[in-house]
């Protein structure tokens, strides 16, 4: 798996690269207190390495530290927050 610390930010998206290549993003918007994760993609080649978890749980540390929490519309960020208890306090009901 990639450290979180190779999980890069710009507005809108986490993303990690790869030899200059984005290989994995999550994209979402913010509306005041509320982070809407509204898409993830990793390329075929990488996926079943866990990038998208990594970057849903990026989400989540991004969520805690500035007291947002997490609306998931991409459905597979909202089957990664629902099937853990440890994200429930920042999951919107």
């Amino acid at each position: 798996m990639i450290a979180m610390s190779h999980i890069q930010e710009d507005k809108g998206r986490f993303y990690i690269n790869e030899e200059n290549q984005t290989i994995a993003e999550l994209a979402f918007e913010e509306e005041g207190s509320l982070i809407i994760i509204t898409h993830t993609h990793v390329n075929p080649q990488e996926q079943g390495e866990g990038l998208a978890t990594e970057l849903v749980e990026h989400a989540v540390h991004y969520a805690r530290e500035n007291d947002k929490k997490i609306k998931p519309v991409c459905s597979f960020a909202e089957k990664v927050l629902s099937d853990e208890q440890k994200y429930q306090d920042v999951l919107k009901g």
